[in-house]
């Protein structure tokens, strides 16, 4: 291969790279819009100390 086949080359492969990870960040903006809050912490349901719980709700 030439200099000037590696260059396109090179570039082909960046370019194909570049999509790939805009895709994955149009994916999870997508993700994050979907999710919805309901206020809660996923800690406050596997708190196995009842005392904790009852401290941490009474804040």
């Amino acid at each position: 291969m030439s200099g000037e086949e590696d260059e396109k080359d090179r570039k082909e492969q960046f370019d194909t790279a570049l999509e790939e990870v805009l895709r994955e960040v149009e994916e999870a903006e997508k993700r994050d819009e979907d999710k919805t809050d309901d206020g809660g912490e996923a800690g406050d349901a596997v708190t196995p100390n009842t005392g904790a719980q009852e401290q941490a709700e009474g804040d």
